[in-house]
């Protein structure tokens, strides 16, 4: 299914129109959405939640959990996790706008200390959301290195018994995946994000994986670049930024493939190059 970007309810609750185009290729493609909201104001978040299942929903999902400095400042995101009772509030809300529709919330281990998940996590099983989504850093240890900081889940699975709980955080291939559910088999999924840009077959080669499956394919991630520059609708002569920020995350920033696209600057030069790496490697 798509788990959305978060949508920021700021000042007011968007107009239904504004929901429908912001879901719209979400939906075209027939998959089921988590649309993923994010903001202050609970009451604001319940009525645009009851708006956008009306609109069809699978979920409607609450982020507590961005680390940007920028969304941290503005209290939203990762912020409210110094607020459980917020949290609980806000998901009772939800259920009263939503009815019988799933509801979830994305959050973190802690702001500060992983030590602060006991009275998060005991809120949590007051609101009962249908899933929780947790990435096991703390909001202020941003993406950075944490050892050992899968077993943190260990704690997790142990003070949200009864709830859905899907781990986050550094899952990057089908080892990880693997080692993870030896780390912490109580885990009921994964869920990927900057591993999914550097593979954009990561899930594909995860369901298969944990099948005993292997699904091939070196070449996906060129094929992938040109196929998002190719669909950007942007002109030959537009800045291409967007993949490069792509390429960053898939080779890393001292790689060929990722320094040649930057040398290309914008969009139809960078098609150019990538359509004749994708040729090279059909021939080879």
């Amino acid at each position: 299914m798509w788990h959305t970007p978060f949508l920021r309810i700021s000042t007011g609750v968007p107009r239904m129109s504004r929901l429908r185009n912001w879901l719209a290729d979400y939906q075209a493609t027939g998959l089921p959405v988590i649309a993923q909201v994010m903001g202050t104001d609970g009451g604001r978040l319940a009525a645009t939640g009851g708006r956008l299942h009306q609109l069809g929903v699978s979920c409607v999902d609450v982020n507590c959990a961005c680390p940007s400095p920028t969304v941290v400042r503005n209290q939203s995101g990762g912020a409210r996790l110094k607020h459980p009772e917020w949290i609980c509030d806000t998901i009772h809300r939800l259920r009263e706008s939503c009815g019988n529709k799933g509801v979830s919330v994305k959050i973190r281990i802690g702001f500060e200390s992983a030590s602060e998940f006991p009275r998060i996590a005991e809120a949590l099983r007051k609101c009962r959301p249908d899933i929780v989504f947790l990435h096991f850093r703390t909001v202020q240890e941003m993406y950075g290195p944490v050892p050992g900081g899968w077993q943190r889940f260990r704690m997790a699975r142990e003070l949200l018994e009864g709830l859905t709980l899907v781990g986050c955080g550094d899952v990057c291939s089908v080892e990880d995946v693997s080692r993870l559910a030896s780390i912490c088999p109580g885990l009921d999924g994964v869920s990927v994000a900057r591993g999914l840009l550097r593979d954009p077959l990561l899930l594909r080669r995860i369901e298969h994986g944990c099948g005993g499956e292997l699904v091939e394919g070196a070449g996906d991630a060129l094929e992938f670049l040109l196929e998002i520059a190719r669909e950007s609708g942007r002109p030959a002569g537009a800045d291409n930024g967007f993949v490069l920020k792509l390429a960053r995350a898939m080779f890393g920033g001292e790689h060929e493939h990722f320094l040649r696209i930057a040398d290309a600057r914008n969009v139809g030069n960078t098609i150019s190059y990538l359509e004749g790496q994708v040729r090279k490697q059909a021939q080879e």
